[in-house]
């Protein structure tokens, strides 16, 4: 699929009495029902269904969804900033492109129109469409989806000039007040090359516990009780306080990834998924400190192809993502690429059995998909022998450090690290 977004002279912002909308439709309508003939009428009501079912996952209540022409809608994503409503536009577009493309049609696209419109033209039952149709013909940005590479994966590329630029200011602060006010806090720790003893890799995490106690977890572990809006929001500030630490990295002239988890549960979840990519997209990323965006807790049994798909969503300059598996013992048999830079678990995530067999199972597939073994909660010195002996290439644990942690907030520490 390919995919173009221009958002014009606008900065991404809106006003206070605006709403993102989008006008959707399928382009060159005319032809693909004369060669479909009478199967056009069954896969139109296929199609309109997904268009429905699709855009109401990511509208909210006061949202409005209108056909105003056969395969042609217009929508208000209240919720969401325009580049958010973007990448939902974007989305719905790649899967309807997918229905229409296996059904033999090459010549077809999906053409989404993105932006701002007063809140006081959406009064009663949406008010004037054709009205609203109209002004976002002339302010909105556009996004044309087609079928032209196998690929799954699509890209909104917004335009540069006026755009508001994110800054690599606050965001360290900000992750520090949101995870303390969850009952936790937040450290950069190190990741370290269980070859060569040395770090030069620190991982942005929230933590629980003083000194030699502090234990790491996941946002969605640590919040699993919270609502999707704030395990979302606080998974965001980690990412967002990550790429500013790898702005402090650079600026001391030093070299460093950062890594950062999001859980594959966020990025199942249709809104959340877009809020999430959104902020990944809006990063400006330094290709000397790179982010390690690791994908935690995919639980056995999830459909590889759909992993797959999510990770292709995330391919973004600068940013390398890695898969960590819930279970150890019950990973997948691997028969497509991932397309990631590294595949790791926890070693508390065992479940008994033979540690040896399941790290080495890890490395195994690891080296089948062209990427690095890593594992976390490395805590005994026989567990690190285990995963040193197998060929595991990255590691963390209390077996290799144990108070080591940075605020973000001191000088950057001497890079490389050495044990």
């Amino acid at each position: 699929m390919s995919t173009d977004l221009d958002l014009g002279d606008r900065d991404g912002q809106l006003a206070a009495d605006e709403v993102a909308a989008a006008k959707l439709h399928v382009l060159h309508l005319d032809p693909i029902k004369a060669k479909l003939g009478d199967k056009w009428d069954r896969l139109s009501n296929l199609v309109h269904k997904l268009f429905e079912r699709t855009l109401y996952q990511a509208q909210g209540p006061r949202d409005h969804f209108l056909l105003v022409d056969e395969l042609s809608y217009v929508v208000t994503f209240h919720d969401l900033s325009l580049e958010e409503a973007g990448l939902a536009c974007a989305s719905v577009a790649r899967k309807v492109c997918e229905l229409l493309f296996g059904a033999d049609i090459d010549d077809i696209a999906v053409r989404s129109l993105v932006g701002p419109v007063s809140a006081a033209l959406l009064s009663g039952n949406l008010g004037d469409a054709a009205r609203i149709a109209e002004i976002l013909e002339r302010r909105g940005g556009e996004i044309i989806v087609t079928p032209k590479t196998a690929d799954p994966s699509w890209q909104v590329r917004p335009r540069a000039r006026g755009r508001a630029q994110w800054q690599p200011r606050g965001w360290i602060k900000k992750a520090h007040m949101l995870v303390f006010d969850t009952g936790l806090r937040t450290g950069f720790f190190p990741i370290w090359d269980l070859k060569s003893r040395r770090s030069a890799s620190l991982y942005c995490s929230a933590y629980s516990g003083p000194g030699a106690e502090r234990n790491r977890t996941s946002v969605r572990r640590a919040l699993a009780r919270s609502n999707e809006a704030l395990i979302t929001g606080t998974e965001i500030a980690l990412l967002n306080a990550a790429a500013e630490y790898a702005h402090h990295v650079h600026a001391a002239q030093k070299v460093c990834s950062l890594g950062v988890g999001v859980s594959y549960e966020t990025l199942s979840g249709f809104h959340s998924r877009i809020q999430y990519i959104g902020a990944l997209k809006a990063i400006e990323t330094i290709p000397s400190c790179p982010l390690l965006l690791r994908v935690e807790q995919v639980v056995p049994g999830i459909p590889l192809g759909r992993l797959a798909e999510i990770i292709a969503m995330l391919n973004i300059s600068n940013v390398r993502v890695t898969v960590e598996f819930q279970s150890l013992r019950a990973l997948p048999e691997l028969d497509i690429r991932l397309g990631v830079a590294g595949l790791g678990a926890s070693l508390k995530n065992l479940d008994g059995g033979n540690p040896a067999a399941a790290v080495q199972k890890l490395a195994r597939r690891a080296a089948e998909q062209k990427g690095f073994a890593f594992l976390h909660d490395i805590d005994t010195p026989e567990l690190l022998a285990i995963a040193v002996q197998n060929g595991v290439r990255f590691g963390s644990g209390r077996a290799l450090e144990s108070t080591q942690c940075y605020s973000g907030d001191e000088q950057v520490p001497d890079l490389p690290l050495q044990l």
